[in-house]
């Protein structure tokens, strides 16, 4: 996503091997945190606290005026809650981009049929008079050597690309590596599938903020299929139009605030989710949720009056939608702070109850977790996750790969995917009782990690990292993605 970074070094060092013992929970932690869970349960406020981002807020695309609207309505809570440090920390986005006037379009040829369509994220205007061409059908644009080479076949027409074009469970990293070569392509516009029932599944070709270089389109599902089946018979042409609003580059900001460690102020435990959402609906699961957690773990602990030995830091990034951008570029501005981060905890899969912890990669925290699990057996939540399928698909990835020890909710998810992006992504769905229970779980998680005695788990060096991508077989898309600035 952003300019290319050198290379990962093919030779690998030592990892950082050190054995370390799971922290251990005292009593007063234990104490604590049996406190701090009745609390969440019984008088927990995380379901205002999305009720209020998503009914009196809405979406909130990053760097829109409702986005600027949730940045201030943030740091009210926190301050309200009594945090320290309350503040923003800028990044820049290439470009901010919205919904002017709704999309249009048509089927002309062979016949008359209106579309279920909508523009995609981050493309241009279409001119005013619309796009009129003739559609190709996109059939795999991976691998990608194969995909460079259709390059004159699709200049100047509309191209067609479905779920199938991807191909069965594409690596994220040639995935992104295509679509930024199709973006050097000259098209005459794309167009993207959506979902079943002519449903927007909103989205972008672009990474990183970045405006597309063509009109990008997204049709329903059964409009998809309607003209790859007349495509099988003939020509099709189509045409649509939309307006969209379009700002230059602009600083945008991520919000941070800190409970200090009693003991241990000056290393850090770290809460946090992405604070953007995409519009058709108001975020209310993706990512409402992550934020009211974040809120709530905030209180909850503040409310206790025994902060932990290390300084919690409470951050709601922006960007996450357009490819991490908000966390990465703390990430990099933070490198060399990295050390002082004994653990990342994201909230970022929904509200329906969670199962524990993702490692994302950190076989070696399931260890450090074996003696916090009995805080949340009780909650049903004390099993660790070794999948890595959403490695870098939230804001602990520019963590993660730098060494730092990382936890992402495990949560089920399939709830969440029937509706994330899509017009369904409302408070209406939020059930109060499973956000509380993994509100509790995260609390109860960096409660214990911020006040045990000994670090989480060891920080790996840079070969470290490289030998547990590889074991995770994700080592080729972190090249991927690095070379894009998706990760630092």
């Amino acid at each position: 996503m952003r300019p290319i970074l050198p290379l990962i070094t093919a030779v690998l060092l030592p990892a950082c091997t050190l054995a370390q013992t799971p922290p251990a929970v005292s009593p007063e932690t234990h104490a604590a945190v049996t406190k701090l869970v009745g609390d969440i349960m019984v008088n927990g406020q995380a379901y205002d606290y999305d009720r209020q981002l998503a009914d009196n807020i809405g979406p909130r695309l990053t760097g829109s005026p409702s986005y600027v609207h949730a940045v201030d309505w943030a740091q009210q809570q926190f301050r309200s809650l009594g945090l320290a440090n309350v503040h923003t920390e800028s990044f820049t986005m290439p470009a901010l981009w919205e919904p002017e006037v709704p999309a249009t379009g048509q089927i002309t040829e062979p016949r008359l049929q209106t579309l279920h369509i909508y523009s995609a994220g981050w493309s241009p205007s279409t001119p005013d008079a619309g796009i009129t061409g003739k559609v190709v059908y996109l059939p795999a644009i991976l691998p990608i050597e194969k995909f460079a080479a259709s390059k004159d076949t699709l200049t100047g027409n509309i191209v067609l690309i479905d779920n199938a074009s991807f191909g069965d469970q594409p690596a994220i990293g040639e995935l992104i590596k295509a679509f930024t070569l199709l973006n050097t392509f000259k098209p005459q516009a794309v167009l993207l599938t959506g979902h079943a029932n002519g449903g927007e599944g909103a989205t972008s070709l672009t990474v990183g903020g970045r405006l597309a270089n063509f009109p990008v389109a997204q049709v329903g599902l059964e409009d998809s299929l309607l003209i790859k089946r007349l495509l099988d018979k003939g020509p099709v042409t189509i045409h649509f139009a939309f307006k969209n609003r379009i700002r230059a580059a602009t600083e945008v900001n991520n919000v941070i605030a800190e409970i200090p460690g009693r003991d241990l102020p000056n290393e850090y435990v770290i809460v946090g989710a992405h604070l953007d959402s995409w519009h058709p609906a108001t975020g209310a699961q993706d990512n409402g949720t992550g934020v009211a957690t974040v809120l709530e773990t905030a209180r909850a602990i503040q409310s206790l009056n025994r902060p932990p030995r290390r300084t919690l830091r409470f951050i709601l990034f922006g960007g996450e939608e357009q490819g991490l951008v908000g966390s990465t570029a703390y990430a990099k501005k933070h490198a060399a702070d990295m050390a002082s981060i004994d653990a990342v905890l994201i909230a970022d899969t929904g509200a329906q109850p969670s199962k524990g912890w993702y490692l994302m990669g950190r076989e070696d925290e399931k260890q450090s977790l074996t003696n916090i699990e009995p805080l949340l057996t009780g909650l049903g939540a004390g099993a660790a996750s070794t999948d890595t399928e959403f490695l870098y698909e939230t804001d602990h990835a520019g963590f993660d790969v730098q060494g730092v020890p990382t936890l992402v909710l495990w949560n089920a998810v399939d709830k969440y995917f029937r509706l994330h992006h899509q017009a369904s992504d409302s408070f209406d769905s939020v059930v109060q009782a499973d956000l509380n229970q993994g509100v509790a779980v995260t609390a109860a998680t960096a409660y214990a990690i911020a006040d045990s005695a000994q670090p989480f788990a060891p920080h790996l060096d840079s070969a470290g990292v490289q030998e547990m991508l590889k074991k995770a077989k994700e080592l080729d898309n972190y090249i991927a993605l690095k070379s894009l600035d998706w990760v630092p």
